[in-house]
């Protein structure tokens, strides 16, 4: 009896596992939000983050997100980190590639997440410096804002680099920030908020938690890499201001499960 019911167990999650396996992780769901910024001529942003080209992942799969996300339109791209799981055995091509697609539908700029380098990928046996998705970043025609800051029309960006990578210095990126009707700050890890509470911008686009990417129904994601497990995926209000989470674009180990990876379209303005 108990090795049929095990046996009953493993054929009912069969199908669910290759799912997760298979399929979401090309499933890519497009989300639109609208976000009030007075002062702001109203404008589109596609934000992506955590392409996590590793694990075999090629750019090929991810190709269909990425041309969805241009479909909108977008007067500004945003990455906001994680191009890599590793910075070894990626197909270092192919990201080119797809970067270059963005920055050539319009002007993009970018982030570098956890896994991009630094001392937290260091401890994972990875790579302590940030040095070559940098520069991948920069030769796919992306704006890399490593704790600096830009003017791109009416809004002031501002990037950072990621808080765990031991590279975060929000003095420096916030040093000399150019005159906008509205700042939007870019931070891979959604826990920066706080050290960047007493900092002036009035959007903050994040990745990092994948939503989740493995999910229950009906239950609060239970694997996110934050501290604050208030904030996942989606749009936020925090102390007056608005907070974006992107699921992803893509799905470390290929795994997906009831969590799609997003394209997020931003209507701000």
């Amino acid at each position: 009896m108990k090795r049929r019911l095990i046996l009953s167990a493993i054929a009912a999650g069969l199908p669910t596992a290759a799912w997760a396996r298979y399929i979401e992780p090309h499933r890519f769901e497009v989300t639109c939000n609208r976000i009030r910024l007075p002062g702001v001529r109203r404008k589109r942003i596609l934000h992506l983050s955590d392409i996590h080209i590793s694990d075999g992942m090629t750019a090929g799969e991810l190709d269909a997100g990425i041309t969805a996300g241009l479909a909108s339109r977008p007067d500004l791209i945003c990455v906001t980190g994680d191009f890599v799981s590793t910075t070894v055995g990626f197909d270092r091509p192919g990201l080119i590639r797809m970067l270059r697609r963005l920055s050539g539908a319009a002007p993009s700029f970018a982030v570098l997440g956890n896994h991009d380098g630094g001392e937290w990928l260091a401890h994972c046996g990875g790579s302590p410096s940030t040095q070559m998705i940098r520069e991948i970043v920069a030769a796919a025609g992306l704006h890399l804002l490593h704790n600096e800051s830009t003017a791109f029309d009416d809004l002031t960006l501002i990037g950072v680099a990621d808080y765990w990578s031991g590279e975060f210095h929000p003095d420096r990126a916030f040093a000399h920030p150019p005159a906008a009707a509205a700042t939007i700050l870019l931070c891979h890890n959604p826990d920066a908020k706080q050290p960047l509470a007493n900092r002036h911008w009035d959007l903050m686009l994040s990745g990092h938690t994948h939503g989740g990417q493995v999910c229950i129904p009906g239950i609060h994601p239970v694997w996110t890499p934050v501290w604050d497990k208030r904030f996942v995926a989606g749009l936020y209000l925090w102390q007056g201001r608005h907070i974006f989470i992107t699921r992803g674009l893509g799905s470390p180990k290929h795994i997906r499960a009831f969590c799609r990876p997003e394209v997020s379209v931003l209507e701000v303005g």
